[in-house]
């Protein structure tokens, strides 16, 4: 196709040329011919074409050069008129979601409106990318992108195809339909080498996969599973960054403090700024509010996340920061956040997450019928796709309310005993990062002796007793003696 182009070219049909070029751009962006595609663009006579700029523009932005892609972007919009070339690079370039959601509006009537010779695949999957990523509605999205599959591969298209289908499974696993999820990534075509658009993406199906494996509370494969992809001083691309997340909360859940340095950083490398349509900033502030605490630094916690607490837009954030609040005993705040959760359509497993929270804070207010009301609804959704991570929290108050409802009997008695082994298993992996001097220092937490006399007992300094006492809570992921107590009593 861009042997055609220069060919007109080379014959001074400019306009011929500018018609192939309008028609196929897209295609060649998706198909790993953005640089090509580039110098292209740099060829043509009119290189102020706003066309030509927007589509320079998108080259840019995959290639990471955004401050490009935006200047570039800002000087075509200043001239083009509203067409499927302005339509679908406004879908890929649009920083803010109010922009993005009103494109995609326009974009169905473009889309309704695609002759023989239009790029109908490659729109269509545009088209569902944007709306996975914009969170209006999942079902519609996965409509999208399963529709984008099946034209690609009507029409021999295999790269639209595999990309359709690693963003349909992205799609699933948002929504957590992880099983349908899985069974896609597991038939995702090989792609000969890593394209454009993987590189614009950053690892995609091993981000799924730990994502899959964080909800399902397998917090060690999880983190197997994102290293693979996160490399300290990347540009921090999408599902790259999704995986710097992930990683972080996943070696909370481990209680790995040795790693909590180096997540600090990765947290760094992700965007401050929303971006293609993701709430980056907000999802960070939440992430490294728990990182704060998983380090004992509750009022720099608090600090972090206040941000969040005033803005929409990022469903999956708030449900955790909702479950952070409550261990903080900021019953008010968590409310706000669960407030804030509950404004957008929420995925089951960020459901079964706001469930759990809610019933903490029922219990802490004195009301455990409601509170048992609320873990049960939580189970049952949860039993659907094997959501265990809500339920593995080392919170003694979700302890109590699990071990309640087991006794009370309940028709989720097989996702109880999954949740029960599960929490073992995690409370032994966590458990056995305890150095045998702490291990020590914990057994005499047991009794009634003060940080004072343990030190006596031991002969060893106060402050070395403090600092012990300190990295057990840490490693416990707990904020006093008695919850260390009962952490460790559950193992």
């Amino acid at each position: 196709m861009i042997d055609a182009v220069r060919r007109e070219l080379s014959a001074g049909r400019t306009e011929a040329a500018a018609r192939l070029l309008r028609r196929n751009w897209l295609r060649l962006v998706l198909e790993s011919r953005t640089s090509e595609l580039e110098e292209l663009c740099i060829e043509f006579p009119d290189g102020h074409d706003p066309h030509i700029l927007l589509i320079r523009a998108c080259c840019r932005d995959l290639a990471g050069d955004q401050h490009g892609a935006a200047f570039l972007r800002g000087q075509g919009m200043r001239v083009a008129a509203d067409d499927f070339v302005v339509c679908f690079t406004t879908l890929l370039l649009a920083p803010d979601n109010a922009t993005k959601a009103a494109t995609a509006d326009r974009a169905r009537d473009a889309l309704a409106q695609c002759g023989p010779e239009d790029d109908y695949p490659s729109a269509l999957f545009l088209l569902g990318w944007t709306e996975v990523r914009l969170r209006r509605n999942f079902a519609d999205a996965i409509t999208l992108l399963r529709s984008a599959s099946d034209e690609a591969r009507l029409q021999s298209r295999e790269e639209t195809f595999r990309l359709a289908q690693s963003n349909l499974a992205f799609a699933l696993t948002q929504a957590g339909a992880f099983t349908e999820a899985e069974r896609i990534l597991d038939g995702l075509p090989t792609a000969p080498r890593q394209s454009d658009w993987d590189r614009f993406e950053g690892g995609l199906p091993q981000s799924n996969r730990g994502t899959i494996a964080f909800w399902r509370g397998d917090f060690p494969e999880a983190v197997r599973l994102l290293d693979s992809i996160v490399v300290e001083g990347s540009p921090g691309n999408d599902f790259e960054a999704q995986a710097r997340l992930y990683l972080t909360l996943s070696l909370i859940a481990l209680g790995r403090a040795e790693r909590y340095p180096e997540a600090a950083r990765l947290l760094q490398g992700v965007s401050a700024a929303d971006k293609h349509g993701i709430s980056w900033g907000t999802l960070r502030s939440v992430v490294g509010a728990w990182l704060a605490h998983a380090e004992g630094r509750d009022e720099r916690a608090l600090a972090i996340a206040a941000p969040a607490l005033v803005r929409t837009g990022a469903a999956v954030a708030h449900a955790l920061l909702g479950e952070l609040y409550a261990r903080l005993d900021e019953f008010d705040r968590a409310r706000q956040a669960l407030a804030l959760a509950a404004a957008m359509p929420l995925p089951q497993y960020a459901l079964v997450s706001t469930l759990v929270t809610s019933a903490v804070l029922s219990a802490a207010s004195g009301r455990g019928r409601q509170a048992h009301e609320y873990l049960d609804r939580a189970l049952e959704l949860a039993a659907r796709e094997g959501v265990l991570a809500p339920f593995l929290t080392s919170d003694p108050t979700v302890g109590d309310l699990l071990a309640a409802h087991a006794k009370r009997g309940s028709p989720h008695d097989p996702l109880l005993r999954a949740i029960f082994a599960q929490r073992d298993t995690l409370s032994r992996l966590v458990t056995g990062i305890l150095t045998p001097r702490e291990r020590e220092v914990l057994a005499y937490l047991r009794t009634t002796m003060t940080a004072e006399e343990i030190a006596t007992r031991m002969d060893i300094g106060y402050p070395t007793v403090k600092t012990h006492i300190r990295a057990i809570y840490h490693k416990l992921d707990v904020r006093t003696r008695r919850a260390a107590i009962q952490v460790a009593d559950s193992r």
